[in-house]
């Protein structure tokens, strides 16, 4: 018997094969583990077979889980979690300014039609909600460097995903009156050379996978 290694990005059809071609070329049992899930190959079996078998295996495991008490309570407190971060986010947007204050009217407007869809308001919601919570703080005499991670983190309640994040601060950077502050914060906690510094030299904002995005 072999035990083939399956390859860092390797995919289970990939898998399936190199072990029946080894299983050819060895006339003997080849056998792997994939996510867990061990895998055997012999003399003749098809590639297609070791992979419908890893898919069924992968469902059943996964509805099995999903009756488990362990998953009843990883709900529950995946729940609870989430009801603990909408008050304290109820609760800071309740001191915070009804709407952000902005310097570009009409470019917040532009930014709002532009994005209707599911994933761009998602976008548009989350950048308001954190302004406002920036303001607020910054009432209360805090700085955007001081508070935007923070507001960050308690402003996302929907689940934004990097590319959102950078889309946030690139509209907020020319709409919002304290996007400037904002748009040079994050490129330089953004940066892991010296990119965030030449971002800021020349107006862009890096996004959470360091490309630079120039203002229109």
């Amino acid at each position: 018997m072999k035990m083939y290694e399956p390859m860092a990005g390797e995919n289970v059809s990939e898998t399936a094969r190199k072990m029946v071609a080894l299983a050819k070329k060895s006339k003997g049992t080849v056998k792997a583990k994939f996510n867990d899930i061990e895998l055997t190959a012999n003399p003749g079996d098809k590639a297609d077979t070791i992979t419908q078998y890893y898919h069924t295996e992968s469902n059943r495991r996964h509805e099995e889980y999903v009756k488990s008490p362990e998953y009843k309570k990883q709900q529950r407190e995946a729940k609870e979690a989430q009801r603990r971060q909408d008050l304290m986010l109820e609760g800071a947007l309740a001191t915070a300014p009804e709407k952000m204050t902005l310097k570009d009217e009409e470019g917040w407007k532009k930014s709002v039609e532009a994005n209707k869809d599911g994933y761009g308001s998602g976008v548009i919601r989350f950048a308001e909600r954190w302004a406002r919570l920036m303001e607020g703080r910054i009432a209360h005499g805090d700085t955007v460097e001081v508070c935007a991670e923070e507001a960050s983190h308690l402003a996302d309640n929907e689940g934004i995903t990097g590319f959102m994040y950078g889309a946030a601060v690139s509209i907020l950077s020319q709409v919002w009156v304290h996007g400037e502050q904002l748009r040079r914060w994050h490129n330089l906690s953004t940066q892991i050379g010296t990119e965030g510094e030449k971002a800021n030299e020349r107006g862009g904002v890096l996004n959470p996978a360091l490309l630079c995005v120039d203002p229109q």
